[in-house]
Protein backbone atom coordinates (compact mmCIF):
# COMPACT_ATOMS: atom_id res chain seq x y z
CA UNK A 1 0.00 0.00 0.00
CA UNK A 2 2.98 2.28 -0.35
CA UNK A 3 2.59 5.16 -2.80
CA UNK A 4 5.83 5.90 -4.63
CA UNK A 5 7.28 9.28 -5.54
CA UNK A 6 5.93 10.88 -8.70
CA UNK A 7 2.44 9.40 -8.36
CA UNK A 8 0.55 12.09 -6.47
CA UNK A 9 -0.30 15.62 -7.52
CA UNK A 10 1.42 18.49 -5.68
CA UNK A 11 -1.90 19.54 -4.09
CA UNK A 12 -2.45 16.09 -2.59
CA UNK A 13 1.18 15.86 -1.45
CA UNK A 14 0.95 19.19 0.37
CA UNK A 15 -2.46 18.46 1.89
CA UNK A 16 -1.59 14.98 3.17
CA UNK A 17 1.79 16.18 4.45
CA UNK A 18 0.14 18.94 6.50
CA UNK A 19 -2.50 16.56 7.88
CA UNK A 20 0.09 13.91 8.77
CA UNK A 21 2.37 16.52 10.36
CA UNK A 22 -0.51 17.59 12.58
CA UNK A 23 -1.13 14.00 13.67
CA UNK A 24 2.58 13.40 14.31
CA UNK A 25 2.68 16.50 16.54
CA UNK A 26 -0.39 15.13 18.30
CA UNK A 27 1.54 11.86 18.80
CA UNK A 28 4.48 13.73 20.30
CA UNK A 29 2.17 15.53 22.73
CA UNK A 30 0.84 12.15 23.89
CA UNK A 31 4.27 10.48 24.06
CA UNK A 32 5.39 9.73 27.60
CA UNK A 33 8.81 8.56 28.72
CA UNK A 34 7.50 5.14 29.70
CA UNK A 35 5.95 4.61 26.25
CA UNK A 36 9.03 5.44 24.14
CA UNK A 37 10.24 1.84 24.23
CA UNK A 38 6.90 0.38 23.12
CA UNK A 39 6.54 2.96 20.33
CA UNK A 40 10.02 2.01 19.12
CA UNK A 41 9.23 -1.71 19.33
CA UNK A 42 5.93 -1.33 17.45
CA UNK A 43 7.65 0.76 14.78
CA UNK A 44 10.19 -2.04 14.32
CA UNK A 45 7.41 -4.65 14.14
CA UNK A 46 5.63 -2.65 11.43
CA UNK A 47 8.93 -2.31 9.55
CA UNK A 48 9.63 -6.05 9.75
CA UNK A 49 6.04 -7.07 8.94
CA UNK A 50 6.44 -5.66 5.43
CA UNK A 51 9.00 -8.41 4.74
CA UNK A 52 6.47 -11.16 5.45
CA UNK A 53 4.92 -11.87 2.06
CA UNK A 54 2.06 -14.31 1.64
CA UNK A 55 1.70 -15.86 -1.86
CA UNK A 56 -1.81 -15.44 -3.23
CA UNK A 57 -2.23 -16.77 -6.77
CA UNK A 58 -0.15 -14.71 -9.17
CA UNK A 59 0.60 -12.03 -6.59
CA UNK A 60 1.71 -11.57 -2.99
CA UNK A 61 0.39 -9.57 -0.07
CA UNK A 62 2.30 -8.46 2.99
CA UNK A 63 1.26 -7.89 6.57
CA UNK A 64 0.90 -4.42 8.07
CA UNK A 65 -0.53 -5.18 11.55
CA UNK A 66 -1.86 -1.63 11.90
CA UNK A 67 -4.87 -2.88 13.85
CA UNK A 68 -2.61 -4.33 16.55
CA UNK A 69 -0.44 -1.21 16.52
CA UNK A 70 -3.51 0.98 16.84
CA UNK A 71 -4.94 -0.72 19.94
CA UNK A 72 -1.52 -0.82 21.62
CA UNK A 73 -0.23 2.66 20.75
CA UNK A 74 -3.36 4.77 20.42
CA UNK A 75 -2.45 8.38 19.47
CA UNK A 76 1.27 7.61 19.25
CA UNK A 77 0.74 5.31 16.25
CA UNK A 78 1.44 8.23 13.90
CA UNK A 79 4.97 8.62 15.26
CA UNK A 80 5.68 4.88 15.08
CA UNK A 81 4.43 4.63 11.49
CA UNK A 82 6.35 7.75 10.43
CA UNK A 83 9.64 6.32 11.71
CA UNK A 84 9.06 2.95 10.01
CA UNK A 85 7.95 4.45 6.69
CA UNK A 86 10.86 6.89 6.67
CA UNK A 87 13.29 4.00 7.16
CA UNK A 88 11.54 1.93 4.49
CA UNK A 89 11.68 4.82 2.00
CA UNK A 90 15.34 5.67 2.61
CA UNK A 91 16.80 2.20 3.16
CA UNK A 92 14.61 -0.06 1.03
CA UNK A 93 13.01 2.19 -1.55
CA UNK A 94 9.48 1.32 -0.38
CA UNK A 95 7.18 4.27 -0.95
CA UNK A 96 8.86 7.64 -1.26
CA UNK A 97 9.76 10.85 0.52
CA UNK A 98 7.37 13.20 -1.28
CA UNK A 99 4.54 10.72 -0.65
CA UNK A 100 5.54 10.15 2.98
CA UNK A 101 2.69 12.28 4.34
CA UNK A 102 0.12 10.36 2.30
CA UNK A 103 1.58 6.99 3.31
CA UNK A 104 1.63 7.93 7.01
CA UNK A 105 -2.04 8.96 6.80
CA UNK A 106 -3.04 5.81 4.90
CA UNK A 107 -1.33 3.49 7.37
CA UNK A 108 -1.69 5.26 10.71
CA UNK A 109 -5.12 6.89 10.61
CA UNK A 110 -7.05 3.59 10.27
CA UNK A 111 -5.17 2.23 13.29
CA UNK A 112 -6.07 5.32 15.31
CA UNK A 113 -9.73 5.08 14.24
CA UNK A 114 -9.88 1.46 15.39
CA UNK A 115 -8.31 2.50 18.70
CA UNK A 116 -11.09 5.07 19.17
CA UNK A 117 -13.79 2.53 18.23
CA UNK A 118 -12.45 -0.06 20.67
CA UNK A 119 -11.86 2.51 23.44
CA UNK A 120 -15.43 3.79 23.14
CA UNK A 121 -16.75 0.19 23.03
CA UNK A 122 -18.38 0.67 19.62
CA UNK A 123 -17.47 -2.89 18.62
CA UNK A 124 -18.59 -4.49 21.89
CA UNK A 125 -21.84 -5.74 20.32
CA UNK A 126 -19.77 -8.25 18.31
CA UNK A 127 -18.78 -11.68 19.67
CA UNK A 128 -15.25 -11.45 21.02
CA UNK A 129 -13.54 -13.44 18.24
CA UNK A 130 -15.37 -11.49 15.54
CA UNK A 131 -14.39 -8.28 17.32
CA UNK A 132 -10.70 -9.19 17.26
CA UNK A 133 -10.96 -10.26 13.62
CA UNK A 134 -12.67 -6.99 12.72
CA UNK A 135 -9.84 -4.96 14.26
CA UNK A 136 -7.45 -6.34 11.65
CA UNK A 137 -9.99 -6.50 8.81
CA UNK A 138 -11.33 -2.97 9.25
CA UNK A 139 -7.91 -1.31 9.49
CA UNK A 140 -6.80 -2.77 6.16
CA UNK A 141 -10.22 -1.99 4.67
CA UNK A 142 -9.97 1.65 5.79
CA UNK A 143 -6.35 1.91 4.64
CA UNK A 144 -7.41 0.61 1.22
CA UNK A 145 -10.28 3.12 1.03
CA UNK A 146 -7.95 5.99 1.96
CA UNK A 147 -5.39 4.80 -0.59
CA UNK A 148 -8.02 4.64 -3.32
CA UNK A 149 -9.41 8.05 -2.34
CA UNK A 150 -6.01 9.73 -2.35
CA UNK A 151 -5.18 8.26 -5.75
CA UNK A 152 -8.57 9.31 -7.16
CA UNK A 153 -8.17 12.84 -5.82
CA UNK A 154 -4.67 13.09 -7.24
CA UNK A 155 -5.33 12.27 -10.89
CA UNK A 156 -8.47 11.42 -12.85
CA UNK A 157 -6.77 8.53 -14.62
CA UNK A 158 -6.26 6.79 -11.26
CA UNK A 159 -10.01 6.49 -10.69
CA UNK A 160 -10.33 3.03 -12.28
CA UNK A 161 -7.20 1.83 -10.45
CA UNK A 162 -8.79 2.98 -7.20
CA UNK A 163 -11.72 0.59 -7.69
CA UNK A 164 -9.47 -2.34 -8.54
CA UNK A 165 -7.26 -1.69 -5.51
CA UNK A 166 -10.24 -2.13 -3.19
CA UNK A 167 -11.22 -5.51 -4.63
CA UNK A 168 -7.61 -6.69 -4.92
CA UNK A 169 -7.03 -6.09 -1.20
CA UNK A 170 -10.00 -8.14 0.06
CA UNK A 171 -7.78 -11.24 0.65
CA UNK A 172 -5.34 -9.03 2.56
CA UNK A 173 -8.18 -7.78 4.77
CA UNK A 174 -9.24 -11.35 5.61
CA UNK A 175 -5.70 -12.58 6.31
CA UNK A 176 -4.93 -9.50 8.40
CA UNK A 177 -8.13 -10.10 10.38
CA UNK A 178 -7.21 -13.72 11.12
CA UNK A 179 -3.65 -12.87 12.15
CA UNK A 180 -4.89 -10.01 14.33
CA UNK A 181 -7.32 -12.42 16.03
CA UNK A 182 -4.49 -14.78 16.95
CA UNK A 183 -2.13 -11.94 17.96
CA UNK A 184 -4.63 -10.33 20.33
CA UNK A 185 -5.39 -13.68 21.95
CA UNK A 186 -1.66 -14.24 22.39
CA UNK A 187 -1.06 -10.75 23.83
CA UNK A 188 -3.92 -11.20 26.31
CA UNK A 189 -2.11 -14.23 27.73
CA UNK A 190 1.52 -13.21 27.38
CA UNK A 191 1.51 -9.39 27.70
CA UNK A 192 -1.88 -8.32 29.06
CA UNK A 193 -0.51 -4.96 30.23
CA UNK A 194 -0.25 -3.84 26.59
CA UNK A 195 -4.03 -4.09 26.23
CA UNK A 196 -4.92 -2.91 29.74
CA UNK A 197 -6.15 0.54 28.63
CA UNK A 198 -8.78 -0.88 26.30
CA UNK A 199 -9.82 -3.80 28.52
CA UNK A 200 -9.75 -6.28 25.64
Amino acid sequence: MHISDGILSSEVIISTSIISLGFVLYSLRNLKNRSIAIVSAMSAIFFIASFIHIPLGPTQIHLVLIGVLGIILGPTIFLAILIALLLQATLLGYGGLTSLGANVFIMAFPGYLIYLLVKNKVLDFLPIKIRYFSIGFLTVFLATIFLALILALSKQEYLYASYTIIFANIPAMIIEGLITLFLINYLKKALPELLKELSL
